[in-house]
């Protein structure tokens, strides 16, 4: 299988106002896989039909420069030289002019791009070049940002940044091809303060382009909507508002566990591969079935045979339920489970870069918090070559329960050790139980397995729940 890249600017907390989980998240099967920043615990306000989030809420400092992409508006802040930000903002289809704001420390929710490494200069370069496309109109938003960008002396790719217009192909042109200030490289950070994901968001966005006529004629819809059901009904349909599903995550309560010490030196040579899926995947993912993806870690510094030394086999039972059987025959047979592994698992991408290692303290970071209010359980296969992670709760639970199965993660693969689940609680603590019907571990070893996890990732703390589910 092809392997490409995860982008990966790891930078622990450095800028951040708080602690944030990170992990890779995918944008409509792309090569490049962005490692996000999931800073969707910082809180939303909504300001007229708009999420706003407090930018001091997500950086420490004054002094970042960031593109945001709201639903469906796109802008440029930077600092505006006096202790506070300000941003370009521009109005789609020329119907007002562009205009230089000031942020008053909010910005609209979504997807921000930060630039990292900027040289002295390009802050003041972009400044005046906000001067300059001030009182423009444009077509788009994002081709207005792009063009002070242009001016300011930010470049991409062979392709003039003016070129393009719309959100989706700006995130995906700047995945593929790196930003450069006057020939230097500049690292983009990807960061998320809405709780869908990056992907998720993207659609949201496309959705709500589809609809800009719709909400400009929503205003002279209003007046009428309240007299009249049918006027009502139109105005809803008209709205392009995100789906009760997404209105769902947003109101969950999310956790995040405390951050691991810095004065720690952590291992570091641990790879990590996430599986992408084939275009029908990719599709189905925004039809609802959001995104099962399965993260395998290797690493040759622990031996796992001298914690686990035997095999386990699928559906071991001697006199096996009738659920079983169709489970072993049908639903989860081999041919099932190549052809779905062959939707969801194309290919893999791994997270690696050319100055930094993929240490325990990411693999943390990547787990999402589990708690009552959140579930954010993982199952887990180990082969002897392997660590196998894929989310339980996704969305929909027909699809969560078929697609996030063990025999599904490890491919029938012949050596597999051991198969459970595990979870990072609100303290921090990784959690690790022989909760598998199908591979049916044992007691001693989920033991093992619990050893064996503890000699790959030393510094973090790992507990066994010895329930075992019937």
């Amino acid at each position: 299988m092809a392997t490409n890249t995860v982008t990966s600017n790891r930078t622990e907390n450095q800028g951040y106002a708080a602690h944030f989980e990170r992990r890779p998240e995918f944008l409509f099967g792309n090569a490049n896989v962005p490692n996000v920043v999931d800073a969707s615990t910082v809180r939303e306000r909504t300001v007229a039909d708009l999420k706003v989030f407090h930018i001091p809420s997500v950086f420490s400092g004054r002094d970042e420069v960031f593109i945001g992409f709201g639903i469906p508006n796109a802008y440029l802040v930077v600092p505006d030289g006096n202790g506070g930000y300000q941003k370009f903002a521009g109005k789609s289809l020329r119907r007002a002019p562009s205009v230089i704001e000031d942020t008053r420390e909010w910005a609209q929710s979504g997807i921000l791009l930060r630039f990292k490494n900027l040289p002295a200069g390009a802050v003041e370069r972009l400044r005046a070049a906000m001067k300059v496309h001030h009182g423009n109109k444009y077509w788009t938003c994002v081709n207005a940002n792009l063009r002070v960008m242009e001016d300011a002396g930010f470049s991409a790719g062979k392709r003039k940044l003016s070129s393009i217009y719309m959100p989706k192909a700006m995130l995906a042109y700047l995945l593929q091809n790196e930003l450069k200030y006057e020939g230097q490289t500049i690292d983009l950070e990807w960061i998320r303060t809405t709780p869908s994901s990056v992907e998720r968001h993207a659609w949201q966005i496309m959705k709500a382009e589809a609809w800009t006529f719709c909400r400009h004629a929503e205003r002279k819809l209003q007046p009428a909507a309240k007299k009249n059901k049918f006027m009502a009904r139109l105005l809803a349909f008209t709205s392009g508002k995100i789906s009760n599903r997404d209105q769902k995550i947003a109101q969950r309560k999310r956790e995040v566990a405390p951050a691991l010490p810095e004065d720690v030196v952590y291992e570091k040579d641990i790879r990590i591969q996430v599986a992408r899926t084939s275009m029908l995947g990719t599709w189905i993912r925004q039809l609802g079935g959001g995104t099962h993806a399965f993260f395998e870690g290797t690493q040759d510094r622990v031996k796992s045979e001298s914690f686990l030394s035997e095999t386990l086999k699928p559906f071991p039972q001697a006199k096996p339920s009738w659920s079983t059987r169709l489970k072993k025959a049908v639903l989860f047979s081999r041919p099932v489970v190549a052809a779905i592994r062959h939707v969801l698992a194309r290919d893999f991408s791994e997270i690696r870069a050319d100055d930094i290692a993929f240490s325990e303290r990411d693999v943390y970071d990547m787990l999402r918090t589990h708690s009552a209010s959140s579930a954010n359980k993982y199952n887990i296969v180990l082969t002897r070559r392997s660590i196998i992670l894929a989310r339980i709760s996704v969305g929909a639970k027909l699809l969560d329960w078929i697609l996030s199965k063990h025999v599904l993660m490890s491919g029938y693969a012949p050596d597999v050790i051991f198969a459970g689940e595990m979870w990072k609680d609100a303290e921090g603590t990784i959690w690790l139980s022989a909760n598998s019907g199908t591979y049916r571990p044992t007691i001693e070893q989920l033991e093992a397995a619990a050893a064996f996890l503890r000699a790959v990732f030393p510094h973090l703390r790992v507990e066994i729940l010895r329930e075992i589910a019937p």
